[in-house]
């Protein structure tokens, strides 16, 4: 069988029951993006089996510094643990197919017949922040000014406030705490902290 397409559209990759296209032009194709919750530690080997299939893979990671033995070195993680995102048009592609691809444990899905999706919007803002290939600073993703007060929202000082100093290189906020008439610097979650 033989489908005629516009010129707008150009062949990514195509087998005997599955074509797969992409417009040439962003504004003429739906891109729904979906989460992919990939085996331990397998989020590279997904995003390239992923990627060899045609699919657009986004996989934000970053910079870690880590301490073992007297060295320093820094490596490349995954900003969100086991989770990529595929940018997909659910009319055009067969998307069941991403259940068995190597490295992938299954497709998030928000009920029996749809995937999860993520808003573009959000997507885009995470790499209009990349400094190159994925790569995005953690410190772009804190809203917190140094010396800017903060409420903690758990733990053992849960709705005490503090003074937001800075991150650290576990991609932890350091807070300044006044406690019994003491100052304290913690280490915190990132999330653990809001606005006060």
């Amino acid at each position: 069988m033989w489908l005629n397409y516009e010129k707008k559209y150009r062949i990514i990759a195509s087998r005997v029951d599955f074509i797969f296209c992409v417009s040439c032009k962003e504004d003429f194709m739906n891109i729904t993006w979906c989460v992919v919750h990939t085996q331990p530690l397998k989020e590279s080997i997904a995003q390239k089996h992923l990627l060899d299939q045609g699919y657009e893979v986004y996989f934000p990671r970053f910079k870690k510094v880590c301490r073992h033995a007297r060295r320093v070195e820094e490596k490349l993680v995954p900003l969100f643990p086991r989770y990529i995102f595929l940018g997909l048009d659910l009319n055009l592609v067969r998307w069941r197919s991403i259940n068995g691809t190597r490295g992938v444990s299954y497709l998030l899905m928000c009920d029996a017949l749809n995937p999860a999706q993520v808003e573009a919007d959000v997507i885009y803002r995470l790499q209009e922040k990349e400094i190159g290939d994925g790569i995005v600073p953690i410190s772009s993703l804190v809203n917190f000014v140094k010396g800017e007060k903060v409420r903690i929202l758990e733990g053992a000082f849960a709705d005490q406030t503090g003074i937001f100093q800075s991150i650290d290189d576990n991609s932890r906020a350091q807070v300044l705490l006044t406690f019994l008439g003491r100052e304290i610097k913690m280490s915190l979650p990132v999330f653990s902290i809001e606005e006060g």
